[in-house]
């Protein structure tokens, strides 16, 4: 999303780039070979005083500790890791920083509420190549497939949830009528929207998230997810509505009605598809580049002001 953020700045007319720790490094998932990218490792001018240093909020004290003197932003995309990215500090505004963009309503109160700043809504998008038409999601035929995402970083950190998941459905996935368990990953980010447009349901087992990509990239496609409510949920998602949500680490119900949804017949879950489709167009590219621009023309304009 950060590149993103910089490719729509850059078709607004503004001047913007993105900043890594070390070079030569670029994503390799997801095609941004039109972004400019800069290095920190690498010679160059440093930011103006008047420029803006836009910083994820896992980042905020490490950058603080950068000798420039430009404007510091924080872009909030999770609100789980915040206080480990302040080290310590009470609130972004001890750090240096002057306003905060977050990804969704949730996350700006938590912000406001809790660190010490007022907060802009700059949602994020879901790639336009994931969404099919209503009229294909309703007709397009299905594989007997079901999608698992679930980030390694939970397995590592010791959660159990994945391991669990796994134990509850093999034996049903055992009795040979066709139904099998296909993990995300080793995919572009392109490759994901095609699997996701063929597949019958997600599963995602991430519980602390904000967006949780994959949930509206599979609602876009007409793809059921079975997940978590994370921390971003209460945005989006409505149970049993456009998905089926649990509470966090609730790994049993979930596996269960799973289980269950993959004996109910095709026609039972099109209202599902049809509105998780519905939630997902609320998440396009011209929707965040309108209030990206619409941010930074009050931070360039607050900034006037003072000057």
């Amino acid at each position: 999303m950060l590149y993103e953020h910089v490719r729509l700045l850059l078709e607004s007319g503004f001047d913007a780039r993105v900043i890594h720790e070390r070079a030569p490094f670029r994503l390799s998932w997801i095609d941004h070979d039109d972004v400019p990218v800069a290095h920190l490792d690498a010679p160059g001018e440093p930011p103006a005083p008047g420029d803006l240093l836009v910083v994820p909020e896992t980042l905020a004290a490490a950058s603080a500790e950068l000798p420039w003197r430009c404007r510091r932003v924080v872009f909030v995309q999770g609100s789980f890791l915040i206080a480990r990215g302040l080290r310590g500090a009470r609130g972004f505004a001890e750090l240096g920083f002057e306003g905060a963009l977050a990804v969704l309503p949730h996350v700006a109160r938590v912000v406001e509420r809790h660190f010490g700043l007022a907060a802009q809504v700059v949602p994020p998008f879901v790639a336009p190549y994931f969404f099919r038409s209503p009229e294909e999601i309703r007709s397009r035929p299905r594989r007997r497939t079901i999608l698992l995402a679930a980030k390694p970083e939970y397995r590592a950190a010791g959660f159990p949830d994945y391991d669990l998941f796994q134990a509850l459905v093999a034996p049903r996935l055992e009795r040979g009528d066709g139904w099998r368990l296909e993990e995300l990953q080793g995919l572009r980010h392109a490759e994901v929207a095609e699997v996701m447009a063929d597949a019958s349901f997600l599963v995602n087992l991430n519980s602390h998230e904000a967006f949780n990509s994959t949930v509206p990239e599979a609602m876009a496609a007409g793809c059921v997810p079975v997940c978590y409510e994370a921390f971003g949920g209460q945005d989006y998602l409505v149970d049993g509505e456009n998905a089926f949500v649990f509470p966090n680490h609730y790994v049993f119900p979930l596996a269960e009605k799973l289980l269950e949804l993959l004996d109910a017949p095709r026609e039972a879950l099109e209202p599902v598809r049809l509105r998780g489709r519905e939630t997902a167009g609320r998440y396009t590219r011209g929707a965040t580049g309108a209030a990206l621009v619409r941010a930074f023309t009050r931070l360039v304009g607050a900034a006037a002001e003072a000057g």
